[in-house]
C-alpha cells in the first residue's frame, strides 16, 4: 500500500501545494472557518432542549450520583461521554457539555480543512467542508446537541487522516488508537471506521504478509484503547456481560427510525464526486477517503435526518469539495446553490430562533415561553416534593430531573415508544411503585411528536389510573399526583 503519488497524480496535484501559493489565501480560508466558530461561541448560552440535551446531562448527573451505565441506567451509546460530561457539568452546569461539543465542532471543522487543502487549488475550497458543517448541518442553538457524534466523528476522521500518511507502524497505531477513542464515545462510529481501516490495509494495495500486518496493528491498538475502559466497566457490572449488548449493536431501532430527508442527497452526491475523481487521479488518499467516508455515512442509520448528517457526512464533504473545485465555475456555483437550498430550512430556523425574545433559565437563555414553561414545571415539582425524592418524567423530557434536582428511579431517561420492551415497561412500573413515586410530569408535546404509544400503551394506562390528579399545567407539561 505505497502512498507515493504516481507521476500523473503528481502532475495534477502539484499545483495544489500550499508551498507554491501565498499564505494570505490560506489565512483567509482558516479565518472563515474560525469566524463560524466565533459566531457559535457567541450563542453558547442561547437555547435549551429538554429532550436530547436533557438526556445527556441527566446521564452525567446519574454518573455523579455513583450510578454505572448499563448496570443502573439504560443508554444507547458507549459510556465515554457520560463520564466526561459528569466532570464538565459539575464544574460549569449546562455550559460544560455545550463547550465540549463546540470544541469538537471546531476540531472537526479545522481537521476537514487540513484534509481538503492538498486536494484543491484554491484554499477557500478547503474551507468549504468546515463552513458547510458549521453553517448548514449544525443546528445550534436550536438544539445544542451535546451528542457523542461530535467527538466520535472527530476521532474517526482523525483516524482517516492518520492512515492517509502511509502504512508505517506509527500511523497504523495512531489510526487504531483514534478509532478506539471514537468507539469509546459512539460504538457504531468506532466499529465502522475500524472496519474501513481493516479493509484498506487487508485488501488494499498491500501484498502477502503486509496485508495481515496492516490489518492487525490498528486492530490491536483499537483493542488496547477499548480494554482500558471496558475492563473496569465489566468489574463494576459484576461480570454481567449480557447488559452490554448495546456495545455490539443490540439496540431496538423501532423507536429510533427516522426516514431519509432530501439533505441526504448531499453526501451521496459527494461520494459520487469522489468516485468521479478516482478516474482522474491515482492519489490513494482519494480512494481511502471514499472508503472511510462511505463507512461513516452508514452511521446515519436509523435516524436518516438532516441533523445526523453533521456526524455521518463530514469526511465525504472533503471529496465533494475536491470534486466541485474541478468543475467549471457555473457548474460549481449550481452545485453549491443546490446544496444550500437543501439546507435552507436549518439555516433559517437558526436565524429565527436567535431572534426570539429570551429569558434566563439554569444559567442560559431560552425563548421566553419555553423558559417560562420549563421553569414553571421545575418550581412546581420542587414545591410538591422533598429534596432527593424520586419523580417520573414521561416520555422524553429528562432535563426536568436535572433542573428540579429530583432522581429518576427507573432505568430509562427516554421512554419514547419502542425504547423499552413489554417486560422492561412492567419493570418500570414496578420500580415506580417500589420507590413510592408520588409525582409524574407528562409532556404532551413529546407524546404527540412520538405518535402512537405502541408498547407504551400499558404504561400510559397505568400512569392515568395511578396518578389521576392533574395538579398543574405549564404549557405542554402536566403535573400529575397519585391518589394516595
Amino acid at each position: 500500500m505505497d502512498h507515493t503519488l504516481p507521476a500523473d497524480s503528481i502532475a495534477e496535484f502539484s499545483v495544489h501545494s500550499p508551498a507554491r501559493q501565498s499564505t494570505l489565501p490560506v489565512l483567509l480560508a482558516v479565518s472563515l472557518v474560525c469566524a463560524c466558530l466565533v459566531v457559535e461561541a457567541a450563542v453558547l448560552r442561547v437555547g435549551i432542549d429538554d429532550l436530547d440535551e436533557g438526556y445527556f446531562v441527566q446521564q452525567a448527573v446519574r454518573v455523579l450520583h455513583g450510578q454505572v451505565p448499563y448496570r443502573d441506567f439504560a443508554t444507547f451509546y458507549s459510556p465515554g461521554l457520560a463520564y466526561v460530561h459528569a466532570v464538565l457539568f459539575s464544574a460549569l452546569g449546562l455550559l460544560g457539555p455545550r463547550a465540549l461539543a463546540l470544541a469538537a465542532r471546531g476540531g472537526l471543522a479545522l481537521l476537514l480543512f487540513i484534509m481538503t487543502r492538498p486536494l484543491v487549488r484554491q484554499p477557500l475550497w478547503a474551507a468549504a467542508p468546515g463552513v458547510f458543517l458549521l453553517v448548514g448541518l449544525d443546528d445550534a442553538p436550536v438544539r445544542w446537541e451535546p451528542h457523542p457524534g461530535w467527538l466520535s466523528t472527530f476521532f474517526a476522521v482523525l483516524a482517516a487522516w492518520c492512515l492517509s500518511h502511509g502504512p508505517s507502524t506509527r500511523w497504523l497505531v495512531l489510526s487504531g488508537v483514534a478509532a478506539g477513542v471514537a468507539y469509546a464515545f459512539k460504538q457504531n462510529t468506532g466499529v465502522l471506521i475500524l472496519a474501513a481501516i481493516i479493509a484498506w490495509g487487508g485488501f488494499g494495495l498491500a501484498l502477502g504478509r503486509d496485508r495481515l500486518y496492516r490489518a492487525l496493528v490498528p486492530t490491536a491498538a483499537f483493542a488496547a484503547v477499548t480494554l482500558l475502559w471496558l475492563v473496569p466497566l465489566l468489574i463494576a457490572m459484576g461480570g454481567r456481560v449480557g447488559e452490554l449488548g448495546v456495545l455490539v449493536g443490540a439496540v431496538d431501532e423501532t423507536g429510533l427510525f427516522s426516514p431519509p430527508e432530501p439533505a441526504l442527497l448531499i453526501p451521496v452526491a459527494c461520494l459520487g464526486g469522489g468516485l468521479w475523481l478516482l478516474h482522474r487521479s491515482a492519489d490513494p488518499r482519494l480512494r481511502w477517503y471514499a472508503l472511510a467516508g462511505a463507512a461513516l455515512l452508514l452511521t446515519e442509520f436509523p435516524r436518516m435526518d438532516t441533523l445526523h448528517l453533521a456526524w455521518s457526512a463530514p469526511l465525504l464533504l472533503v471529496l465533494g469539495a475536491a470534486a466541485v473545485s474541478r468543475q467549471r465555475a457555473v457548474f460549481a456555483a449550481v452545485a453549491v446553490i443546490a446544496a444550500l437550498a437543501l439546507l435552507a430550512p436549518t439555516v433559517t430556523s437558526r436565524l429565527a430562533y436567535v431572534d426570539l425574545p429570551r429569558a434566563p433559565i439554569a444559567g442560559v437563555e431560552a425563548p421566553s415561553q419555553t423558559a417560562a414553561d420549563l421553569q414553571g414545571v421545575v418550581n412546581d415539582v420542587q414545591q410538591r416534593t422533598a429534596a432527593g425524592e424520586p419523580i417520573f418524567v414521561y416520555p422524553t423530557s429528562p432535563l426536568v430531573y436535572v433542573l428540579a434536582e429530583r432522581r429518576n428511579p427507573t432505568r430509562f431517561d427516554h421512554l419514547n415508544p419502542g425504547a423499552a420492551s413489554p417486560a422492561q415497561i412492567q419493570a418500570t412500573m414496578d420500580n415506580l411503585t417500589t420507590a413510592h413515586v408520588r409525582l409524574v410530569v407528562v409532556s404532551d408535546y413529546w407524546r404527540a411528536v412520538w405518535g402512537a404509544p405502541g408498547a407504551n400503551a400499558e404504561l400510559e394506562s397505568w400512569l392515568a389510573s395511578t396518578f389521576p390528579e392533574e395538579v398543574a399545567r405549564h404549557g405542554a407539561y402536566r403535573v400529575l399526583m397519585s391518589g394516595l
